[in-house]
């Protein structure tokens, strides 16, 4: 190749090499400016947000509140404290001697009203012969001033009978059930702070020959709290 014609090839590629330099130069700082202004990520991210953990309520025990008792009202009270235990017994003397026994559990239903329930034993005894009674009551009272009452109740009993046998000449006994309803006033006396003595005059509504009873019935009698 001529000498001239190497020359012309050395330059053209001396002028393709500085252009291309020039090109890349001008090209670098923009993609490094570019690059540059790029949020970068960061290195730490950040901790989650954790949450408390989650607790399960206790269950409180329950709180018992006292009962408010307003003024001139009574404070309730338990079934053992309205509860009384007692009894009564009898004496009659005449042409039957006759001792009673009567024994009772009761219930005040209020400071004036009481009821309850009760056994009952008779000895009696007729000409030299003795005889025994026995059975249950029920009976309710009522106080109508400070120490004055009203009585009411009825006695089921099985009673023994002497019945003369007119061809012996001799008595024989015999037994049979009869309901007996009394009702009368009574005096009451508190024994104590919450026992009482009482004295009860009663009348008998079955003053027949099979009555243990003749008119009228006095009895004197006793009741206390079971729990005081």
């Amino acid at each position: 190749m001529p000498l001239r014609y190497r020359y012309k090839l050395l330059v053209l590629t001396l002028c393709c090499l500085l252009g291309s330099t020039a090109a890349m130069a001008q090209v670098e700082p923009d993609t490094v400016k570019r690059k540059r202004e790029l949020p970068t990520r960061p290195t730490v991210e950040p901790q989650q947000q954790r949450h408390p953990p989650v607790t399960q309520p206790q269950p409180q025990p329950e709180v018992i509140r006292p009962q408010v008792v307003r003024p001139g009202e009574e404070a309730p009270k338990a079934l053992i404290d309205r509860m009384f235990w007692g009894g009564s017994f009898g004496l009659q003397f005449g042409t039957f001697t006759n001792i009673s026994l009567l024994p009772v559990v009761g219930y005040r239903a209020s400071e004036t009203f009481w009821l309850g329930i009760g056994g009952v034993y008779h000895y009696r005894s007729f000409r030299g012969e003795r005889m025994h009674n026995y059975g249950g009551r029920v009976f309710a009272q009522q106080q109508i001033f400070e120490n004055f009452l009203i009585h009411g109740e009825f006695e089921q009993l099985s009673v023994e009978l002497p019945l003369m046998n007119y061809n012996t000449g001799v008595y024989e006994f015999s037994r049979r059930f009869i309901g007996i309803p009394m009702a009368g006033l009574g005096y009451r006396q508190k024994i104590g702070e919450r026992g009482a003595a009482d004295i009860l005059l009663l009348y008998n509504f079955n003053d027949s020959y099979a009555s243990p009873y003749s008119n009228p019935v006095i009895r004197a009698g006793f009741s206390f709290p079971f729990r005081k």
